[in-house]
């Protein structure tokens, strides 16, 4: 029966009645009881349990601090004998006796996890002091600083970032550059052909050499960076495809921010280049990613540029040369007003789809298109035009700054990807891992290489590739990394759970370290389009190479109009379309430096609400 019932209902004799009550009421308390008693008891138990291995850890520590003091008044015994009378100042030694020579700094204070602790520290420190600072091998150094007509150059290495409109045929695009160049194959392309028309994507072909994912493929879109690694006749390439949907512009500052150069793919269809390079409405829209991906990139410190003039064949009419040089004007003064030389700029007419003007030596499905092409353009094609970028200056004999971008763990040790974006790292180097500052052993060193068999982007120049001059320069960089490569890193003596991407690998010694800091000095340039203007104590996300972290612009201190030449100090707002010196405090502590120190840890973007608001350089770091 209920025990709960409406009173209203009851006379009075009934709800005093004990027999109202349910009849299993003594039997409900009892168990209550035994529950109670039940609990007691494993309280009991557990805190009996806890108070045991309590007493056995102080036990422990006990020993412990007797075998120390034992160990160091043995070290006093032996240095005694073996220096009496000396005047020497020990650390490490017990208490002397009255009267001696030498001067004491006291016993261990009690508690021995903080004397272990601080012992631990000062010889960590000790160490990292008395390593000798690394030099690379002599025989690598003189053929980095030799000219080419020594034939003893290494080649040199760049990144290459695709950017563009989405649906400007990037990913394609770089598809058929790497056919092109050996790099995959025909079979393999034949198998996607064939997965691509089975779902209605069959012109998708060659974009999935670079979109693996199977989102990416079933959605036709790029959403991440896809890494690939290119050889041609003058460089070797690390190409970064990166995605053109303004909803992952962070993944593309992400691999801009590694890129020495760019590949700026533009399409040519009526409506797609004016899509792409719009400028907005108002001020809630900032216009196509072709103009955003030209200001992030030159932010980031991309100073040349290929631009390719992309499904010229679907043009009205097909292979126009008046709508070519439309895009080219257009383009060529974005491209100047953002800061770009024109003489490190290229303008290359091309099909992806149909491989038109990639290489001469290509067997194209439109040998028509090839023609009409040739009728009016007499450049180089688009290999011909990465060949033409100028080598990048490399400070191989910097620190060792190398940005971590993936974690994994195999067995004892954590296989590391990511870039080294100055100095040089090899085998059996001891590294320290900041901001967390845990010490590891570097085991094994891999570059990236090209695909093509018996091809290593990291080879000596040599007259002929079959040469014993070329194959023991290869031999000598086994095991080594430069800067601009980019690398496979296995760590030893070191958890996986401590290194995440973002992590800086650097050299232990105290002088060759980062600064690992919240606050900074940096002069940044405010976007055209601003919806909201930019007011001390405005709260943005920062992006900087692999990682993003909230930030709080605490400190304006001063503007100026672009082109005016008149600054403003202690401005109360900053608007579209100036530049400006802040200070920026982060909400957490990140390895950042001077841009002039180090350019991937002095160059950062600024977003809020989804939209970027400026690019930025660091000036200095504050404490």
């Amino acid at each position: 029966m209920s025990r709960h019932r409406n009173i209203r209902n009851l006379d009075e004799d009934d709800y005093y009645d004990d027999d109202y009550y349910d009849d299993d009421e003594d039997a409900y308390y009892l168990e209550q009881q035994r529950e109670q008693e039940r609990k007691k008891k494993e309280e009991a138990e557990r805190k009996a349990k806890e108070n045991k291995l309590k007493q056995q850890k102080l036990q422990q520590q006990k020993l412990q601090q007797q075998k120390l003091k034992q160990q160091q008044l043995d070290d006093a015994k032996k240095k005694a004998a073996g220096g009496k009378g000396g005047g020497g100042i020990s650390v490490a030694s017990a208490a002397p006796k009255s009267g001696g020579g030498g001067i004491s700094l006291g016993k261990p204070p009690p508690g021995f996890t903080v004397e272990s602790k601080k012992n631990d520290t000062a010889t960590k420190n000790n160490n990292a002091q008395n390593m000798p600072i690394p030099q690379l091998p002599p025989n690598i150094l003189a053929s980095l600083r030799s000219n080419s007509t020594t034939g003893e150059v290494i080649r040199s290495h760049l990144s290459l970032v695709i950017l563009g409109h989405v649906d400007a045929g990037k990913s394609t695009l770089t598809g058929r550059l790497l056919l092109s160049l050996n790099h995959v194959s025909q079979r393999l392309l034949q198998k996607y052909q064939k997965a691509a028309t089975s779902i209605g994507k069959s012109s998708f072909a060659l974009a999935w050499f670079t979109d693996e994912d199977d989102s990416e493929r079933e959605r036709g879109v790029t959403i991440d960076i896809g890494t690939k690694f290119a050889k041609t006749e003058k460089f070797d390439f690390t190409i970064l495809d990166a995605p053109g949907h303004k909803d992952f512009i962070p993944n593309m500052i992400s691999g801009t921010a590694s890129a020495d150069c760019g590949l700026l793919v533009v399409a040519a269809t009526t409506g797609e280049f004016e899509a792409g390079f719009a400028r907005g409405g108002d001020a809630s829209y900032s216009g196509g990613q072709t103009r955003e991906h030209i200001v992030l990139s030159r932010g980031l410190g991309v100073t040349q540029f290929v631009v390719a003039v992309n499904k010229l064949d679907a043009a009205e009419p097909a292979w126009c040369q008046k709508r070519f040089e439309h895009i080219k004007s257009m383009v060529l003064d974005f491209l100047k007003q953002n800061g770009f030389k024109e003489a490190r700029i290229t303008f290359c007419p091309v099909s992806g789809l149909t491989g038109v003007n990639i290489s001469n030596s290509d067997k194209v499905e439109d040998e028509d298109g090839w023609k009409a092409l040739k009728k009016w353009y007499k450049g180089p094609t688009l290999l011909e035009a990465l060949d033409g970028f100028s080598p990048a200056k490399r400070g191989y004999e910097k620190p060792l700054r190398a940005i971590v971008t993936d974690v994994s763990s195999e067995g004892k040790h954590v296989n590391v990807r990511g870039r080294v974006v100055q100095g040089f790292i090899q085998s059996g180097d001891n590294v320290v891992v900041l901001p967390v500052g845990d010490d590891a052993n570097v085991v094994r060193v891999e570059r990236g290489k090209a695909a093509q068999e018996g091809s290593s982007p990291y080879s000596f120049a040599s007259p002929s590739p079959t040469t014993s001059s070329s194959t023991s320069n290869e031999a000598q960089l086994d095991g080594i990394a430069l800067a601009g490569d980019t690398v496979e890193l296995t760590l030893a003596n070191i958890d996986s759970a401590r290194l995440m991407t973002g992590c800086v690998i650097c050299h232990p010694h105290p002088s060759l370290r980062p600064k690992v800091e919240q606050r900074f000095e940096a002069r940044i340039s405010i976007m055209e389009r601003l919806a909201v203007p930019i007011i001390r104590g405005s709260s943005v996300l920062l992006h900087m190479h692999s990682i993003d972290v909230p930030a709080v612009l605490n400190k304006l201190i001063s503007s100026e109009k672009r082109g005016d030449g008149k600054p403003r100090q202690n401005p109360r707002v900053l608007t579209g379309g100036v530049t400006a010196t802040v200070e920026i405090t982060l909400s957490e502590r990140l390895v950042i430096e001077e841009s002039n120190e180090c350019k991937a840890l002095g160059r950062f973007v600024l977003r809020r609400g989804g939209d970027t608001i400026a690019v930025g350089l660091i000036d200095k770091v504050l404490s």
